[in-house]
């Protein structure tokens, strides 16, 4: 039976969410700049972008739509904006591996958030991937629980925290257009840098470097992943949500030399294969939305 065209779109649309995602590790180790022009920087790049992208397409279709969307769009803005801060504040105070793991937390708990709260019952095939990339993550926790410094830890926890909740809400808002989340999120974010860090002191190359990346990881990716929410049950879309936690350290180690560990190697491998056994699941069960 062919696959529906919205599923195939969803499908692809959550591998590059994650995958675009996973180049922030490598840029932040490059760079000089501090933590708070990082999220600064990286903020502006991506809601600029996505600003002029929103505005191109239809102009007074998104200003409906941000009034259209409510509390929803205030609430998911907020999360958003909450997630950028934290997530660069834990990678400049623990390893990369570590924050990349600890807010893989997410998804993992996300099948039982989304019955409990949307009423969408995870399959045998999700249930299944789940269990299989419990194994590698516990093999991955197991060996470096010590490893990072425990603030980093916990922002890397606060962050996975952010991303569940913000999750909930777009799936339940999933009939109105959010994209314009991601301007209004990096808006926040920005303002929160500016208060603690000075941006403008920033290197003009690190400035463009971490734009671009805010490019990439923040309309690029987050519009992936918007549109794959929409498209898609929640479960499968954050369960490939753990390709960032194997892709971004492999391309730290190869960027600046920050070799996994052996035991996040082995782990990763579990998870690829319970990635690969979720897009079996998301195939098998075309009708799902």
């Amino acid at each position: 039976m062919p696959l529906p065209s919205d599923t195939r779109l969803g499908l692809l649309a959550a591998i590059a969410a994650p995958v675009a995602w996973s180049f922030g590790g490598p840029v932040m180790r490059l760079v000089e700049a501090g933590p708070w022009e990082q999220v600064f920087w990286r903020a502006l790049g991506g809601a600029a972008a996505t600003a002029i992208l929103l505005l191109a397409h239809d102009r007074r279709g998104a200003l409906h739509a941000w009034r259209a969307a409510g509390p929803a769009m205030a609430t998911s803005s907020a999360l958003i904006g909450a997630t950028f801060v934290i997530h660069v504040l834990a990678i400049n105070a623990t390893t990369v591996a570590n924050v990349l793991v600890l807010q893989t937390i997410n998804p993992l708990i996300m099948p039982l958030l989304a019955w409990a709260m949307l009423g969408e019952r995870a399959g045998f095939w999700t249930l299944a991937a789940i269990a299989l990339a419990s194994v590698g993550l516990g093999t991955i926790l197991v060996d470096s629980f010590g490893g990072g410094r425990p603030a980093g830890d916990l922002l890397a926890l606060a962050a996975a925290a952010c991303g569940a909740l913000n999750i909930i809400v777009v799936r339940r808002a999933r009939g109105t257009p959010m994209t314009g989340t991601i301007v209004a999120g990096g808006l926040v974010a920005m303002a929160v840098a500016a208060m603690f860090g000075a941006p403008l002191a920033t290197r003009v190359g690190d400035a463009a470097l971490l734009a671009l990346l805010g490019i990439v990881q923040m309309t690029l990716g987050l519009w992936c992943f918007l549109f794959a929410l929409r498209r898609l049950p929640a479960a499968p879309v954050a369960l490939l949500t753990l390709i960032e936690p194997v892709l971004g350290p492999l391309l730290v180690w190869l960027a600046v030399g920050e070799r996994p560990a052996n035991a996040t190697l082995i782990g990763g491998a579990a998870i690829l294969a319970a990635l690969a056994l979720n897009v079996v699941g998301t195939l098998r069960r075309p009708a799902d939305s």
